[in-house]
This record gives structure tokens, C-alpha cells and sequence, in this order.
């Protein structure tokens, strides 16, 4: 035995299928410990409560585009309530188009609350549009507060800003609440003391201090500028939001399929993807309640709805806004470098006898095309396959949903889900996609190794495959393969082919499966193979043995102990060093 050996044992297959899992995955073990390390460390930083860096990041956003807006929003330890105290959404023509939250009374001073619990914000980001033909003495304050739920009365005697701005002017209002050692912080829309309507629209609730600013592709401090692709990696891995994003996490953007880095580095670009707009609703613009999937919304909406053609009660879809020139909501860029037909379904409905919706696309910075049109004036919900093959190749693609109307034309989209195409089939002993062609051997190894069929078709799946399930796959230098050799012959290569001695060789010394079969590794199966030679199966090596490889003498019967293709006088030796044994 070689003194200092390792015990790693990345390439030693057991004759057994339970052991054989365990050995050919143990390369994967050191992943596993390294979670374990990453969890410790996770767990240290929220017992000590380590802040992260400065960063800003969208947490909240609201188009007021149902009358049952605005929705309340909790996201972990933070959340967005609302106070309405009177205040309602209303039809509105302007700023911008559509709905807007309306106040026109003394007492409407709706309260917002942000809470952002114990996640180190060091400030509040707030920013809305407003507009009103005459002053309504509207004035934005703000109170500091750790509160976890909104309070209607809370104190808020720090005035932000008065909105001063009449005459209808849509008006643009950005505004930071600095922190401090709070967690949160109470906003009040404090209308003035009289009846003047005051319309406020497109609401937005940013952080600071406590997420991810870099791209999702280059590692940083926690989280990353990218929130679907964030919120899909930290799902699986909390590490990355909590501690640092860092290589490993950017490795998950694509190993979860979370996103695409490529190989150049980047925005991320998705290679799949699926959305139903859930079960229940939410308000605000569908590219806030969807960033997995959308990267922006243009015109008015869309957002979520439950009462339009493909929607039903607790099934949510995707209802376009009206206004000029259209509403759309655009989609993440994909990447199809690898796929021949990329195929995108989804369900859609329309007014009868109206236009759209329609769904284009462009590639890289390239002009939008149209790619589907309905051809049918049904109003009732249809599904429909749209090929991308147009896209087969691109890396850089992206697909805009579009209500092609200025004018409601009872458009709604649910059930999308962008198809990459099938992998490329691969016979039994070639790495590449879950499952191989022969459906024997691949039903045979994946009831070994679910990973194989579920994952991918890896080299330790094409080593199952030939050591128990009849694959002639060559030159596998593991454990029981067939083409391993004799554990009694030097080889310049690993392992030999039989299983039940290569294994406990390894055991003590892994240098045999993982660099070369050298006389060590003979010597040692000399010693611990106590079967070998036992030709007749007695349990020892005697004359009955003797007799076999006699008979045997000058072919390649089992009695050929050094592999060598004939019985001859080496094979004697080897029987007569292990007489008794």
C-alpha cells in the first residue's frame, strides 16, 4: 500500500448498483461540503446581523390599473400596506392614461407604509407622477418607523415636498428618505384643506443599501442587478442575497436555468421559460409582478386580470391597457445559440371582430417584426404554437407581447411558455442530454442513477451503462468494466475489470483508480482478492482449481487469471502463489 494515499475514489464503480451511485458520485461530494460551508457562513452572517453594501433596487410598484388598487406587497421580511383613508382609484385621461389613485378631499391623506425589517436599507427611494388643474395644497411627509404594520394615524412631521404643479401637467416626483437606524418609514399624501382633485400614477418603491447593483454574471456583493434572475438563484441558494454574489453564484445563473452568461460574460439570457400569472391578483404593471420573465412594459399596463377571456376566478392573465399607440410588455432577452426550433405557446383572447393581439420580436438592437397575428375573429380562448425558428441561432433575442390597438380591444395572454427545442439524441456511450438512444440500456442505468435521466447523460452514466447494463462502450478505465483488464496485469491506465477486487483495492488505495494499475496495485489484489483463483468456487485454491486450468490450458477460459488472452504457465504461477488461499 502507498503510504499518504487519498481516499478519493472519483472512478471506482461497486458490483453492486447501490454502491456503484455512491462511488461514481462521490466526485460531487466536495460541492456538497462546500454548501455546507456556504450554509455556516450564511448562518454566521445573520447571527452577527452584517449589513450589505450600498445598493439600490426596484421593491414595489403600482400603476393604479384596477379599481381594486393598490395592492399590499410582502416580500421576506419586507412589505409595501397601504392606509387608503378615503382615497380611490378612478378613471383618469391623462398622467398618463387610463387609472390614477384620486384624492379631492381634505380627509383623503392616504398612508403608505415601506418596511424593510432587518436587511440593512440605509434609504427609501419614492417616486410617482402627479397632475391637478388647481392647487389642492397636496404635500408629501414622512415619518420613520420600525412598525410592521401600516398605522392610518402614524406620525409623520417630516414634509418631503408640496406638489405645486397645476394646470394638468403630468409632473415627475423623485424623493429619498434617508434611514438611519430605522426599518422602515410611514409616507403620507397630506391633501390640503380643500376640495381641488389631485391624481397620482405610476408609484414606485426602491431600496438602498441592502440589494445587488452588478450584472447577475459577474460576481459582486449579495444579489444582482437582475431581480427574476436574482430571485430565481437565491430561491436555491440564499447565500448569494445574503452574503455575497460570488463565483458560484454566478455559476447557478445558468446551472438552475435562471439565465444565460455566455461565454463572454453579460446580461443574462434565458434559454427557456414559463409563466401562468398565478392564482391570485396583484396590482401593478405585469413587467414589476413578472421580472423572471419581462424586462419592460411600454404604453399603458399590461397588468394582471381575472375577469377578461382566458382569465377565470383564481386564474390570473396577462389584460392589455388601452391608449396610444398600444400596450406591450417585452421580454428578457433568449439565447438559441444551440437550438434549431424554438417553439413559444400560449393562450390568448379577444374582443370579436377587434385587432391583436400580436406577439414580434427583434434581435440584438434590430428593428421589431412581426412574427403571429390571430387570423381568427373568435372571442373565446385559444391556444397557440408559435415557431421562433427565426430566432434558432441568436443570442440576443427578444419577444414583445403587444395589444396592436390604441383602443381596448379585450386582449389577454396566459399559460406562455418559450420552448428551447429537443436536444440532439446521443447513443449510450456519448455524453450529452438525459436518457441515450437505446432504451434498454438507458431504462437499465437510470433505474441505477436517476441523474441520468433526469440531469444528463454524464461519463459516469456511460460507465453504468457498460458495467451493468450490456453498453459496449470502449477504453473505460473504471472499476468493472470490461474493458478494464485484468487486476493481476500492470496497466498504464486505472482500474481493472473486475469489480469485486478493483474496489477494495481502491478502497485502500485510490492511486489505482485514478493514475495507473502498477504492480503495487497487482500486489495488493494478490492480497486482498481472496477469490482469486478459487476457479471451482469452494472458497479455496486447491487441486479441483488445478484440474480447471489444465483443461483449459492453451484457450481463454476462465482459468486465464492474467487476462492475457491464453491459459498458459504465467496463469499457473499465479495459482500455485495463491494454493490454499
Amino acid at each position: 500500500m502507498r503510504d499518504g494515499s487519498s481516499h478519493d475514489f472519483d472512478a471506482i464503480i461497486r458490483a453492486s448498483p447501490k454502491p456503484v451511485a455512491s462511488f461514481l458520485r462521490i466526485n460531487k461530494i466536495s460541492r456538497i461540503l462546500n454548501e455546507l460551508s456556504r450554509g455556516l457562513m450564511l448562518l454566521v452572517v445573520f447571527l452577527h446581523c452584517a449589513t450589505a453594501q450600498a445598493q439600490s433596487c426596484a421593491l414595489y410598484s403600482t400603476t393604479f390599473n384596477s379599481f381594486s388598487d393598490p395592492q399590499n406587497l410582502t416580500q421576506g421580511a419586507m412589505s409595501v400596506q397601504w392606509c387608503m383613508h378615503g382615497a380611490a382609484v378612478t378613471g383618469s385621461n391623462f398622467c398618463p392614461n387610463g387609472y390614477a389613485f384620486k384624492l379631492d378631499a381634505s380627509s383623503e391623506d392616504p398612508v403608505l407604509l415601506v418596511s424593510t425589517g432587518a436587511s440593512g436599507c440605509t434609504a427609501i427611494e419614492i417616486s410617482f407622477r402627479y397632475a391637478q388643474f388647481a392647487a389642492s395644497g397636496c404635500v408629501v411627509k414622512y415619518g420613520l418607523s420600525s412598525a410592521t404594520s401600516v398605522a392610518c394615524t402614524a406620525s409623520t412631521p417630516n414634509a418631503l415636498v408640496a406638489l405645486t404643479v397645476t394646470g394638468g401637467a403630468c409632473t415627475m416626483v423623485n424623493l429619498t428618505i434617508p434611514l438611519g437606524a430605522s426599518a422602515g418609514a410611514h409616507i403620507r399624501f397630506d391633501h390640503g384643506a380643500n376640495t381641488n382633485a389631485i391624481l397620482l400614477d405610476d408609484l414606485q418603491v426602491r431600496l438602498v443599501g441592502c440589494c445587488g447593483t452588478h450584472e447577475c454574471c459577474v460576481a459582486g456583493t449579495a444579489g444582482c442587478s437582475d431581480a427574476g434572475v436574482a430571485k430565481c438563484v437565491c430561491a436555491q441558494d440564499p447565500y448569494c442575497c445574503a452574503v455575497e454574489w460570488d463565483a458560484q453564484c454566478v455559476g447557478e445563473v445558468e446551472s438552475l436555468a435562471c439565465g444565460n452568461c455566455g461565454s463572454g460574460g453579460g446580461a443574462p439570457c434565458l434559454t427557456s421559460a414559463a409563466t401562468d400569472f398565478g392564482t391570485l391578483f396583484m396590482g401593478g404593471s405585469i413587467c414589476t409582478l413578472e421580472p423572471e420573465l419581462f424586462e419592460s412594459c411600454e404604453g399603458l399596463g399590461p397588468y394582471l386580470t381575472s375577469s377578461y377571456g382566458c382569465a377565470g376566478s383564481l386564474d390570473m392573465a396577462m389584460y392589455f391597457g388601452s391608449g396610444f399607440p398600444y400596450s406591450a410588455a417585452i421580454t428578457k432577452c433568449f439565447a438559441f445559440e444551440a437550438n434549431a426550433a424554438p417553439v413559444v405557446r400560449f393562450n390568448y383572447s379577444k374582443n370579436a371582430g377587434t385587432l391583436g393581439p400580436r406577439l414580434d420580436y427583434s434581435i440584438g438592437d434590430g428593428a421589431w417584426i412581426t412574427l403571429w397575428q390571430p387570423t381568427t375573429a373568435a372571442a373565446s380562448c385559444v391556444s397557440v404554437d408559435v415557431s421562433l425558428s427565426a430566432l434558432a441561432g441568436s443570442t440576443d433575442a427578444r419577444l414583445r407581447f403587444v395589444s396592436a390597438s390604441s383602443v381596448s380591444n379585450g386582449a389577454s395572454i396566459d399559460d406562455i411558455e418559450v420552448i428551447a427545442d429537443a436536444p440532439v439524441p446521443h447513443a449510450c456511450c456519448v455524453a450529452g442530454a438525459p436518457s441515450c438512444t437505446d432504451a434498454a440500456i438507458s431504462a437499465c442505468t437510470c433505474a441505477l442513477d436517476a441523474f441520468c435521466c433526469s440531469s444528463a447523460w454524464d461519463e459516469t452514466c456511460i460507465a453504468e451503462a457498460t458495467v451493468f447494463c450490456g453498453a459496449a462502450c470502449p477504453d473505460l478505465d473504471v472499476c468493472g468494466s470490461p474493458t478494464a483488464g485484468s487486476c493481476f496485469a500492470v496497466r498504464v491506465v486505472p482500474a481493472c475489470a473486475d469489480a469485486d477486487c478493483c474496489v477494495p483495492v481502491c478502497t485502500v488505495d485510490s492511486y489505482c483508480c485514478q493514475n495507473a494499475w502498477d504492480i503495487v496495485c497487482v500486489n495488493e489484489a494478490l492480497a486482498l482478492c481472496a477469490a482469486f483463483c478459487d476457479l471451482d468456487g469452494d472458497g479455496v485454491v486447491g487441486p479441483q482449481d488445478l484440474t480447471i486450468l489444465l483443461n483449459q490450458w492453451g484457450t481463454s477460459g476462465i482459468a486465464d487469471l492474467d487476462a492475457s488472452g491464453t491459459v498458459d504457465a504465467a496463469d499457473l504461477a499465479l495459482l500455485l502463489d495463491r494454493w490454499n488461499a
